[in-house]
């Protein structure tokens, strides 16, 4: 049944290449909400009857190649089958939907199943090199100088980050002769020194942070997410659903070698840095897309720092801000596209009137904004209670606040694209299609906020009882940092300077290479001392 869910995007994928535009368009949309229903029963069967396994061959459990799905993997694929509809009805007048766009558009689907679903190390990496190269594709779908040059940037420094990984399984291999994640967990509790297990755990480790894009490593999505040809639909699958594949395996390889090492504190102290440098960054972005880039990075480093505070409400509050940021980052990227194409600019400070011009787009817009910065009602507001719940010292509530206060800040500049004067008379003619998978999205970003309790306990069993009185509180901090977020604009974002220069800062090829092998380097030299 498992495999199913691999192969089906792909098949059809290939389907719809042979046909003409018409048939492949309802094909897909067909395909695509007949999978979300299916992705649905899945969900439902881990829920009632636990974890389901499939391994090929027939071959015992350890042996085979193995897909395992249980309640985390099982709400990735599920959330992931639901947005890939909303992408494709945004995409399907779109002049890039073509049949290179759409076969190579699920093919990833396909791809990210496998890695959401497999339970084997080699799996793991023939999955992520594949889809290294589908996203290189998709990123220079379009042809034009800049996407080849970052596409290929892209590519690059995957293929080279994705060989520490394959390092590391083959040490892995030599020390546990199996490659099954869940074997190798149980096997991991026998290991007596750590130290032997170091390298494997750095190589593997190394692959991981580069794919979820951590603080020295994150120069490349910048590139990939805000290529400026790259189709809208492609960014907001990037940044809203692929980039969570590195957190999911983060997870799951964390998880494995739990018995044996510990790297919370580490990885807190790098998803913090990660979010403080990813809003600086993007405070000195003009690019409209960029903004958002760097806001992946920013939001990526909060869900390390949720995931690693040693507090079971903080984990559970980051796995659904994976889901809440999958929905707001990926409204703001459809909406970015259709403002690009009304405006022809993606530079923030010249776009003005989006409530006036595009009213619909600016209320879907904004809603993802509210999400984003953890308005009241809103789902960020719920995950961000919950990791927030998870601190137990002041000083961790303070670093919180700090990555709160940044990006309420980032969002204010952005904000400022909802107002002023039209530059045109009239509202503009916006594709409905585009127009409303945009607007759903948004709204997915206010109703999983009022219902974020009982969704809490409908995705991950998690029961989560939201203090009215610290709600209210957490909603007073949120209109102080607006208040200071509007002042920290009109004083120093808007007039530029060293914002702007610190934004132009990036590693080149070689850097970000040289950086690699420097974060390895840094993990072995930890993992020796702390062991």
């Amino acid at each position: 049944m498992l495999y199913s869910l691999v192969l089906a995007p792909i098949i059809c994928g290939l389907m719809a290449y042979v046909v003409n535009r018409k048939i492949a368009t309802v094909l897909l949309l067909v395909f695509q909400f007949l999978f979300g229903l299916y992705t649905f029963y899945v969900f439902f069967t881990v829920n009632s009857s636990g974890a389901l396994l499939w391994n090929a061959g027939g071959y015992p459990d350890g042996i085979a190649l193995s897909l395992y799905a249980d309640p985390i993997s099982s709400v990735m694929v599920l959330f992931t089958a639901v947005f890939y509809f909303a992408f494709l009805v945004y995409a399907i007048r779109q002049t890039y939907f073509k049949p290179l766009f759409y076969f190579m558009f699920m093919v990833l689907e396909g791809l990210m199943m496998g890695l959401f679903l497999s339970s084997d190390l080699f799996n793991i990496f023939v999955f992520l090199e594949v889809s290294t190269v589908v996203v290189s594709i998709l990123i220079m779908i379009n042809k034009e100088k800049q996407a080849i040059y970052d596409g290929m940037i892209y590519f690059f420094v995957n293929v080279i980050g994705t060989a520490f990984l394959l390092f590391g399984i083959a040490m892995i291999y030599r020390t546990f002769g199996m490659l099954d994640i869940r074997m190798i967990q149980e096997a991991m509790s026998q290991i007596e020194d750590p130290k032997s297990i170091i390298l494997p755990y750095a190589f593997m480790m190394t692959t991981v942070s580069l794919k979820t894009a951590v603080t020295p490593l994150f120069s490349w999505l910048p590139k990939a997410h805000g290529t400026p040809s790259a189709p809208p639909v492609v960014s907001a699958i990037l940044s809203g659903l692929y980039i969570k594949s590195g957190v999911y395996l983060f997870i799951r390889f964390s998880n494995m070698y739990a018995s044996a090492i510990d790297m919370h504190e580490f990885f807190f102290w790098i998803g913090f840095i990660t979010s403080t440098v990813g809003f600086v960054m993007a405070l000195g972005q003009h690019d409209i897309k960029l903004i958002l880039a760097y806001h992946t990075v920013s939001q990526v480093g909060l869900i390390m720092m949720g995931l690693n505070m040693a507090s079971e409400i903080a984990f559970w509050g980051a796995v659904y801000h994976i889901f809440n940021h999958a929905i707001f980052k990926s409204t703001l990227f459809l909406t970015a596209g259709l403002i690009y194409d009304e405006y022809d600019t993606r530079d923030v400070y010249q776009i003005r009137g989006l409530f006036k011009r595009m009213p619909l787009v600016a209320i879907a817009t904004a809603l993802a904004m509210l999400g984003i910065t953890g308005a009241p009602f809103f789902n960020g507001s719920i995950s961000k209670y919950m990791i927030a719940h998870g601190t137990y010292d002041y000083s961790t509530t303070i670093l919180l606040n700090i990555v709160n206060l940044g990006t309420t800040m980032s969002f204010i500049k952005y904000a400022t694209m909802l107002f002023g004067k039209n530059p045109k008379e009239g509202r503009a003619k916006i594709d409905i299609f585009a127009l409303s998978a945009s607007l759903f999205m948004g709204v997915a970003s206010l109703i999983t906020g009022i219902f974020g309790e009982r969704l809490s306990e409908f995705l991950f069993n998690f029961e989560v009882h939201v203090n009215p009185e610290e709600y209210i509180q957490k909603g007073i901090v949120y209109v102080l940092m607006i208040i200071a977020g509007i002042g920290f604009y009109n004083g120093i974002i808007k007039h530029g300077g060293i914002l702007t220069r610190i934004g132009h800062l990036e590693l080149t090829f070689n850097a970000t290479i040289t950086a690699m092998v420097g974060y390895f380097i840094l993990l072995v030299a930890y993992l020796n001392f702390l062991y």
